[in-house]
């Protein structure tokens, strides 16, 4: 039967544990205030036959309402919630929860009971999962009360204090006052600063009027009002009754009221807690209302003769008892003597009667102890005063038996004892001992062989027997081991610790450094006992960096549960030791572990890095991204209109010479040289920086123009006076200057750059060794300007693919049918969809040499288009293509038309490359070798703008070309213009008589095509035959 009842006890107790809930409960006010204990108290008593754990904390708002300690207040539970998670909160009153509601992002879905919410909206928990009880305070019930029981009062006075409840119970008898308009004159709201001033006020009063106390709890200057001796002189030198709306003052001479319990609230808000965790999984139940209830104090009812002939009885208190009811407890105790007495002479009876039969269960009971001293499965005798035995269990007697051993001797003597056990039961039972005595011994087993033993002996007195001893003996053989095995593990562990590649520090709640292992000592250069005890922040290099528990306070998150940071740390030899912390809070001992890495050379590369990534390494000057970076910010430094910067864009004007003369190291060393001189005549407030190859810039901090022009000079003068020596060279180096005032007209670092580059090509082809000062109305910088916004059309357009093929029809005068002629155009649109002309951005393409780049995308989309429209393919009968300049004199091009026009589909006697005549002149044999290498793949050439040269004529015969394309300013007025006929009719001669067809540029109008049929040209082009159009749209009016 026993081993039932303690099994079921053990389950019981598991699963009280399993059930156990740990809640956190925060009052915003302090411990010992009426309302806060009372509702405390009505929490505790509805949660005492729960397993729900509380922890109780208090805010202290009722004395300290300033915003820095409402903010202290959200920075600390802020990191508690962080760092501990909670079943469900409770919060009791207004303040709690507006903190609670603040740290919603922390608190996340844990559910938020509240209670004694005065004015409640549920705005005051938007953010939160939350439900409560709240304080609803019936004015107009308690108005009703004092009316019903006072018919005589004149004037109710209600008072309230400075808090920021005070203003909402201002407030709220405002609205009363807005819906009851007829208690205007009979309602009286009180704000007394001191409670003496209350004193004062309630003197003044007489039975006509009525005090309401609703809330006066701190005075003005935060101190809090609240004792019973202050509410019983305050109803003691009242003239007045005074009422109250919670249950503060009661049985201190007030009178009552509609009254909210502390109390009460408290156990509603238990019932609501108890609900929530029982019904996790289910949405949280509604919003209460606190329940109100009547108390009149008769004493106080009687003083001021008031009217209570139509309340209810139970809702008084403190009224006179009768007899019964005033000696009931009395009655009651001396019923119970006189019955106890009863059944005391009857239990003596009962008692008598059953005597010889306890006899008898003594003896059994004596019979039981001993069996269960014999079954027991520690090790138990009796010795008497010398150590003899004189009684013993089993098992004491299988571990003592031996053949030789006599029970006359003592219990030490048994030779199985490890010498040390031996002499401790020695020792004890020769000296005098007269209390418990607990040791460990030794002892070999017959069976188990060497045993560990825990030994108890205690003094039984036994009268005129003497002292005797009970031995009791536990085997801990087993614990003894665990403990050994735990014990290398506690070192292995810490011999682990000792010998980790990485720092490692322990610190404890004072930040004292508690253990530190071998590495830590190595490279700091401490021994271990400089270390230890010291707080850690002697050891960081500055003196206000953040010790580690300040770390953890910091806004930024913990991954995982650590904190990282990289801080300075002071070697014993005074250098800088650069560690990457690894902060982790030990829970359990409430330390703090740091692991550390050495990151100082990482760190110094780091520096190295950024020293490289602002810094160009040939000269030492700031980079261009450096550069652009600072450029960014003067930009930002006029935008007050205040201020005027200057950028100067440097660009050195005989170093290819010099790399092609003495070779680029030569040429290294020019600008470093440049580099050097210029740092020497700079003001302090500029930049220097390298932008690239022989390119400088200047950032002339506050200057005007005539500074800007002032330093322009002096760099143009010292680089011409200083002459750069490189072996046997001697070279006066020039340069040419462009100048962008950054002032508010500057829109992006960008412009300022490409203005200052403008102003620079026009320095240069000023005749270079000179400046030149960007100014927004210079037509010539205009030009420029638009040229490199062509630029980057040209780039973006590129980019993104986004040049667009058109043609132009070309006819045939012949009258020949040989399929569809039309010539290949490009165009590109701007940023508002407008297309540029080509006449804009080819030349700036040219002047740029990215012109092979626009080639290499129309020769590509072209063939690629004719491949992918076969039909179109089939009604071609010759495409004709434009080359620039430049192209013609790529490598890098000319190999991919070639590999392009062999590996295309389309065939190449249906591809014409058209080649301006200037620029197939001002290379002749490369122009001859690359058109050789064309008409070998069977590709038509076209010499386009013939006869603009001065020389046509002569090169015309050495260049392999198959159509001359007649310059259209020759044609366009031939029909007005003699010479001009002339003209064209002794090109088209020539052309002929060479073997060559002709094609007239610009035909404009019918005549001209009439002439150029007597002429016997053969194709014309223009916009009277066809305007360009795009490529598919062309070929689908040309497609029969």
């Amino acid at each position: 039967m026993r081993l039932c009842l303690l099994l079921l006890a053990l389950v019981v107790s598991f699963v009280a544990r399993a059930n156990e809930k740990d809640v956190l409960v925060v009052h915003s006010y302090h411990q010992g205030f009426f309302w806060t204990d009372t509702f405390q108290s009505g929490l505790e008593h509805q949660l005492s036959d729960t397993y729900i754990s509380t922890r109780v904390l208090y805010l202290d708002t009722k004395r300290m309402q300033s915003e820095a300690y409402l903010d202290q207040l959200y920075s600390l539970y802020k990191t508690k919630f962080e760092q501990e998670k909670f079943k469900a909160i409770v919060v009791s009153d207004n303040n709690a929860l507006i903190l609670m509601n603040r740290l919603a992002d922390v608190i996340g879905d844990t559910p938020v009971i509240f209670g004694g919410i005065n004015n409640y909206t549920p705005y005051m928990h938007r953010d939160l999962n939350a439900t409560g009880v709240i304080e609803d305070i019936d004015l107009y019930s308690n108005i009703s009360l004092i009316e019903r029981i006072q018919p005589e009062v004149k004037s109710i006075y209600i008072i309230s204090d400075h808090s920021v409840t005070g203003a909402a119970v201002r407030a709220q008898v405002g609205q009363f006052l807005s819906n009851y308009p007829n208690y205007y004159s009979k309602i009286i709201s009180f704000i007394p600063d001191t409670f003496d001033q209350l004193l004062e006020m309630v003197q003044q009063l007489d039975s006509r009027s009525s005090v309401l106390f609703w809330i006066y709890y701190r005075e003005r200057d935060g101190s809090v009002v609240a004792t019973k001796a202050q509410w019983e002189k305050l109803n003691q030198l009242s003239l007045a009754p005074i009422y109250m709306v919670h249950d503060l003052g009661l049985g201190s001479g007030t009178v009552g009221g509609v009254i909210q319990s502390g109390r009460q609230h408290g156990q509603q808000t238990a019932e609501l807690l108890m609900k929530v965790l029982e019904e996790e999984s289910k949405p949280l139940p509604r919003v209460e209302v606190g329940i109100p209830a009547i108390k009149l104090d008769y004493q106080a009812v009687l003083k001021w003769g008031l009217g209570i002939e139509g309340e209810a009885t139970s809702v008084i208190f403190n009224k006179p008892q009768s007899f019964t009811d005033r000696y009931q407890q009395e009655i009651k105790i001396v019923g119970s003597v006189v019955l106890f007495l009863s059944l005391i002479i009857m239990g003596l009876i009962y008692y008598l009667s059953r005597i010889k039969r306890s006899e008898q269960l003594a003896k059994d009971s004596q019979t039981l102890i001993e069996m269960v001293f014999d079954q027991s499965y520690h090790f138990i005798g009796v010795l008497d005063g010398n150590g003899h035995i004189t009684s013993s269990n089993s098992k004491l007697q299988d571990l003592l038996y031996d053949q030789n051993f006599s029970v006359d001797r003592p219990i030490w003597q048994h030779r199985h004892w490890e010498q040390e056990a031996s002499q401790q039961l020695k020792q004890f039972f020769t000296t005098e001992h007269d209390t418990l005595a607990q040791f460990e011994a030794e002892i070999w087993h017959s069976d188990q062989g060497s045993i560990v033993l825990e030994l108890s002996l205690k003094p039984i007195p036994i009268p005129d027997k003497g002292t005797q001893y009970l031995l009791e003996a536990r085997d801990i053989t087993s614990r003894k081991i665990t403990e050994e095995r735990l014990f290398q593990r506690e070192a292995n562990l810490s011999h682990y610790y000792d010998q980790q590649p990485v720092m490692m520090l322990t610190l404890d709640e004072q930040n004292r450094i508690q253990q530190v292992n071998q590495f830590a000592e190595q490279l700091l250069g401490y021994a271990a006992d400089e270390v230890l005890g010291h707080r850690l922040r002697e050891f960081y290099f500055h003196e206000a960096t953040l010790i580690p528990r300040q770390v953890l306070l910091q806004p930024k998150l913990a991954i995982k549960g650590v904190w990282r940071r990289e801080v300075e740390y002071r070697h014993a030899n005074g250098h800088t030791v650069w560690v990457r912390e690894n902060i982790r809070p030990l829970a359990e001992s409430g330390h703090l572990l740091i692991v550390g890495e050495d990151v100082t050379e990482t760190k110094a590369l780091s520096e190295q890095l950024q020293y490289q990534a602002q810094h160009d390494l040939l000269t030492g000057t700031y980079s261009r991204n450096y550069f652009e970076a600072e450029l960014e910010k003067a930009l930002k430094e006029v935008e007050s209109y205040t201020r005027t910067h200057a950028m100067l864009y440097i660009d050195l004007d005989q170093l290819k010479v010099l790399n092609d003369t003495a070779g680029h190291e030569a040429g290294d060393a020019a600008i470093q040289f440049c580099a050097s001189m210029l740092e020497e005549i700079l003001p302090y407030n500029t930049i220097l920086a390298r932008m690239g190859g022989d390119e400088f810039a200047i950032l002339l901090k506050d200057c005007t123009e005539i500074d800007a022009k002032k330093l322009a000079t002096t760099v143009i003068n010292t680089l011409s006076e200083h002459a750069f020596i490189w072996e046997d060279i001697r070279l006066n180096l020039n340069c040419s200057i462009g100048i962008r005032l950054i002032d508010h007209t500057a829109s992006s670092p960008q412009m300022v750059h490409a203005q200052a580059d403008t102003a620079c090509h026009i320095a240069k082809e000023e005749g270079r060794n000179r400046y030149s000062m960007y100014c927004l109305d210079d037509q010539e910088l205009r030009r420029r300007e638009q040229e490199m916004e062509s630029v980057n059309l040209v780039h973006n357009a590129l980019a993104n693919n986004r040049l667009e093929l058109f043609a132009q029809q070309i006819l045939d005068l012949t009258g020949e049918e040989q399929g569809m002629h039309f010539e290949i155009l490009v165009r590109i649109r701007n940023g508002d969809g407008e297309y540029i002309s080509p006449g804009i951005f080819m030349p700036a393409s040219e002047r740029y040499n990215i012109a092979h780049l626009i080639d290499k995308q129309v020769v590509s989309q072209t063939l690629d288009w004719f491949e992918q429209h076969p039909h179109a393919l089939e009604q071609l009968g010759l495409c004709s293509i434009n080359l620039s300049g430049h192209s013609m004199g790529n490598k890098e091009f000319t190999a991919y038309l070639l590999e392009k026009l062999k590996s295309s589909s389309v065939p190449c006697e249906k591809i014409c490359l058209e080649i301006t005549e200037t620029a197939a002149m001002s290379n002749m044999n490369q122009a001859i070798e690359f058109f050789g290498q064309l008409k070998a793949l069977g590709c038509c050439i076209a010499l386009d703008d013939f006869g603009s040269g001065l020389s046509s004529f002569g090169y015309l015969k050495k260049l392999p070309v198959d159509i001359v394309k007649i310059d259209g300013i020759f044609v366009r007025d031939m029909d007005t213009n003699e010479m001009d006929h002339l003209m064209v009719r002794s090109i088209n001669d020539l052309a002929r008589q060479m073997g060559k067809q002709t094609v007239a540029e610009f035909v404009e109008n019918a005549q001209i095509i009439e002439l150029l049929m007597e002429l016997g040209v053969d194709y014309a082009q223009g916009y009277v035959i066809g305007k360009p159009k795009p490529l598919a749209e062309l070929v689908s009016e040309l497609t029969p």
